[in-house]
């Protein structure tokens, strides 16, 4: 192929674009900063109307006068902003957004406690199973149980110990023995209702 010839088969050539000249691009005008604008590289003032503070911040002028009425921005005096206190106060708010980006809008706080219950019960658990497999913990039924055998037990030795009385003491009467036997039920039947 020819140094001075053009491929037939570049991707130009092909889609027939080889043979457009390129389109004379206009002389670019230089842009004249606005009234409003406050220029790069000059000294920012202490103070701004409302339209420089608007232009120095990028807001709308009716942003100006709600974030002032918010607190956000401060005025200087009549019509105008204290630039360094404004922009102190708007950088401040930009961060107080930023750092609640991510978050759930509401009950974000909420779920942050709730995950932090979740995790704590979660750690009982463990800590409650590994001291039952130590067996420093038994089941509740487990005690009731043993319990209730155990009082059982003495409710029947205690019943039994009128009929014991009368066999070992001959001496007692009927009488005698029916007074043990009544006054051991209505100790029994006083402790059954916590008396």
């Amino acid at each position: 192929m020819h140094p001075d010839r053009p491929d037939p088969y570049s991707l130009d050539a092909l889609l027939g674009l080889d043979d457009l000249s390129p389109l004379p691009v206009p002389p670019s005008t230089p842009v004249q900063p606005s009234a409003d604008k406050i220029e790069t590289g000059s000294a920012i003032p202490g103070a701004m109307t409302q339209a420089e503070i608007a232009a120095f911040l990028n807001l709308a002028t009716s942003q100006v006068r709600t974030k002032t009425i918010d607190g956000i921005l401060v005025k200087a005096g009549r019509a105008r902003w204290d630039v360094r206190r404004s922009t102190a106060g708007y950088i401040a708010r930009l961060q107080q957004h930023a750092s609640r980006a991510g978050r759930p809008p509401d009950g974000g706080d909420d779920l942050k406690a709730e995950k932090l219950r979740l995790t704590r019960a979660q750690a009982d658990k463990e800590e409650t199973r590994v001291r039952r497999e130590a067996g420093e913990l038994v089941e509740a039924a487990a005690v009731t149980r043993e319990w209730s055998n155990l009082l059982r037990d003495v409710r029947n030795a205690l019943l039994a110990v009128p009929s014991r009385c009368g066999a070992a003491l001959p001496h007692l009467t009927a009488t005698d023995i029916a007074t043990l036997d009544r006054e051991i039920r209505k100790a029994l039947e006083g402790l059954a209702d916590g008396n």
